[in-house]
């Protein structure tokens, strides 16, 4: 039997009008008080017990709700990720095109074309 089993009995002995050896009315007073105040907690406990379980409850739906969105996100990923793959893929173009114009106006030189 643990303390809190054990301190109920004397408590409930106690409150019905048995009388413990030795206890005055200031330990009588004592114990009820006691037992009014661990019945508090442990009303107390079992309310916390259950606001968590609710909270427990509200972010597994969270998360399951996110979840559902992933395909989504990675569908936007993937567009988004294309677009800046076209969109630098131009300016890689762009700039190969210069490079060339510049290769080519180096293999000319003006000595060549008169030799010719």
């Amino acid at each position: 039997m643990d303390t809190a089993s054990q301190s109920k009995t004397v408590n409930s002995s106690a409150l019905k009008g048995g009388s413990l050896p030795g206890l005055g009315a200031g330990d009588k007073y004592f114990l009820e008080q006691r037992s009014f105040i661990l019945e508090d907690i442990n009303t107390t406990m079992d309310s916390i017990l259950n606001g968590l379980n609710q909270l427990n409850i509200s972010l597994e739906n969270s998360i399951a709700v996110g979840k559902e969105f992933e395909s989504v996100t990675n569908l936007w990923k993937t567009f988004y990720n294309e677009q800046d793959s076209i969109l630098d893929g131009d300016d890689d173009e762009e700039e190969d095109e210069d490079e060339e114009d510049e290769n080519a106006n180096v293999t000319k030189s003006p000595g060549k074309d008169s030799d010719l």
